[in-house]
């Protein structure tokens, strides 16, 4: 695999996933000073990390002077399985620039669950959309593309039941309940697989196939699997856990980029072609997909999800692939 480099030479992989860590964080328009401030020390602790940073912003400044087309484009791409792979980066924005991403991936394919019961939802996004709802204890829910949940607030719990889809929850301790309901109570996100309990926190759900994804940002989470038999989980802050019922599936660190699709961004890191198709596939209509002969190419990049033909566009441009398009509505990424 080539190394990510500057003109100065190789970058380590996880310098890399930190600078464009700290570039999603600070484009969120969310960031705050002290963010502003760490980041700039982050940058003056090593060369390499002020290489990486100098890398990712001469990139941005050059974005600012393209086509919409290019805007937010691709950051790297790598290990085209050809061995005489064409992955050299194309475009005036491109050139002179690659940052090839680390080893950590995060998938976000994957189809909704939850059948005719999203009917009985009370907050619900179509293909594309995203939606910021306010609860009535103040807790706040961002829903991505094609989710569906429901809320339901009692004496004994605040629940949300994901039906499908993906949701980031910033939620606090329960605000102060009635003179009919005990105190605390916790704050619960139902998927087909388990309950997520926590008494307040940061964190995002994924309703996927046969499995939940959950990834802590901020507090504690305790993960009870659906099956009675299957032990609870606790999670802390940069951790993620994608469970089935029964409670098996792997534990590992949150990608740095969880939950940035909050901020309408894809954050890929040394991510399989097929797996960056699947994560734009929800966010279109109709049906894309990657031919096996490029589904193993490799890309890194933060990506725009407002408009996912825009990143096709970009993803030409990078590597060796072409759209083969039936209709609008049928599109397959195959070799150039």
């Amino acid at each position: 695999m080539t190394g990510p480099h500057t003109a100065a030479g190789p970058l380590p992989p996880a310098v890399v996933e930190a600078a464009i860590a700290w570039m999603v964080r600070l484009q969120s328009g969310r960031a705050t000073p002290q963010e502003h401030q760490a980041c700039e020390r982050w940058q003056q602790e090593q060369p390499a990390h002020a290489q990486a940073w100098q890398a990712l912003n001469g990139f941005s400044r050059r974005l600012k002077t393209l086509p919409p087309a290019l805007a937010h484009g691709t950051l790297a791409a790598t290990r085209a399985p050809q061995p005489h792979r064409r992955a050299l980066l194309k475009g005036a924005a491109l050139k002179g620039l690659v940052l090839v991403g680390g080893t950590s991936a995060l998938a976000l394919g994957g189809r909704p669950e939850g059948g005719w019961a999203t009917l009985a939802a009370t907050h619900r996004t179509g293909v594309g959309e995203r939606q910021r709802a306010v609860l009535a204890d103040g807790s706040v829910l961002q829903l991505d593309t094609a989710t569906a949940l429901s809320t339901r607030f009692d004496v004994q719990r605040r629940c949300v039941v994901l039906w499908s889809g993906a949701v980031l929850v910033d939620c606090g301790p329960d605000p102060g309940p009635d003179s009919n309901s005990p105190s605390p109570r916790p704050f619960v996100v139902r998927t087909a697989q388990g309950e997520i309990h926590t008494p307040g926190g940061r964190f995002v759900v994924q309703q996927r196939s046969g499995h939940t994804l959950v990834q802590v940002l901020q507090g504690w989470l305790q993960v009870q699997p659906k099956a009675a038999a299957s032990p609870a989980r606790r999670l802390g802050p940069g951790q993620q856990w994608q469970f089935d019922a029964e409670g098996q599936g792997p534990l590992g660190a949150a990608d740095g980029g969880a939950g940035a699709w909050a901020d309408g961004l894809l954050v890929a890191r040394d991510l399989p072609l097929a797996e960056l198709v699947a994560a734009l596939a929800r966010y279109r209509h109709g049906w894309l997909r990657c031919d096996p002969a490029v589904a193993a190419l490799r890309i890194s990049g933060v990506f725009p999800l407002d408009n996912p033909e825009r990143v096709l566009a970009a993803v030409q441009r990078t590597l060796p692939v072409r759209t083969q398009a039936l209709t609008r509505w049928w599109v397959t990424l195959v070799p150039r």
